[in-house]
């Protein structure tokens, strides 16, 4: 079966069952990454799976290491260099692609961190030692509407991109709504239930917005087809993400890249389930 109709095929189910898996599963067979990697041993936990990998590197040599992936956040691959004989690692990148309604973004980011990775018979304990730090993105894809990018260009859109979403998730955390300030939503789902009245209450059921929200002797500016209440953008929101808003920019954000949205507000629950796990051989 040739790639493009395999492509279309995947992209139609994802149509008919709503799972951006399927998106991102297409994704990854149409560029070769699904078959990159060897694994040589799987070992699972409650929410965490650890596969020992093989991969060839840049250099076209063959390396050994670590891919962790997180049931609660399966956009997300960690990758780890090879432990050593004491099973300490090192974070090496964090590979990235989420599906939206038009696509995916895929990105890969280096990481910094250690951890422990050590086997026992058919038991291996992972834990990490303190937090994982997050370095330069060195490669980035995107499709939207059919239309695919990649090289300087993509890491230029990707780069930018994770600024706007660093600048709104320090908003957000600091907002007091309830939810937040620490409160682990349950999903992406959820997540966007929540944020989406508050970021956007424009596109909102008027019974959905919040009550801060009135239109009385409001200043209204339009972009990317959408009358924006600017005088709300002025009360809820910093100055830095007030042209973001206005400008449209935060709700493309907000639709194209809601998993990476939601992968960055829990970044720290993302490091409280790689500690001390135990997980078994499969």
């Amino acid at each position: 079966m040739r790639l493009r109709p395999f492509l279309a095929f995947f992209l139609f189910s994802f149509t008919l069952s709503g799972c951006l898996g399927l998106v991102e599963t297409a994704g990854r067979v149409a560029d070769g990454s699904a078959f990159s990697v060897k694994t040589t041993a799987r070992y699972r936990g409650k929410t965490v799976e650890v596969r020992e990998i093989s991969f060839k590197n840049k250099d076209k040599q063959q390396e050994q290491g670590l891919l962790i992936i997180l049931d609660d956040f399966p956009f997300l691959q960690f990758r780890t260099t090879q432990p050593d004989r004491n099973g300490s690692f090192f974070f090496t990148s964090l590979h990235y692609m989420g599906g939206t309604y038009s696509g995916w973004n895929e990105w890969t980011q280096a990481l910094a961190g250690s951890g422990t990775f050590r086997i026992s018979g058919n038991t291996a304990y992972l834990n990490i030692s303190g937090s994982i730090g997050t370095g330069a993105f060195t490669s980035a894809k995107i499709l939207h509407n059919g239309g695919k990018r990649a090289g300087e260009e993509a890491l230029a859109s990707v780069r930018a991109r994770a600024d706007r979403i660093a600048a709104l998730v320090e908003w957000m955390r600091a907002f007091p709504g309830g939810l937040v300030n620490g409160q682990r939503f349950s999903d992406v789902g959820a997540f966007e239930a929540y944020w989406k009245p508050i970021l956007f209450p424009e596109r909102t059921p008027s019974g959905q917005r919040p009550s801060t929200y009135t239109e009385t002797d409001a200043e209204w500016s339009r972009a990317e087809s959408v009358r924006w209440n600017r005088t709300y953008t002025r009360v809820l929101f910093p100055e830095a993400l007030r042209p973001v808003r206005d400008s449209g920019a935060l709700m493309r954000d907000f639709e194209e890249a809601p998993a990476w949205l939601y992968c960055v507000y829990e970044w720290r629950s993302v490091e409280a389930v790689l500690k001390e796990n135990n997980l078994v051989k499969q």
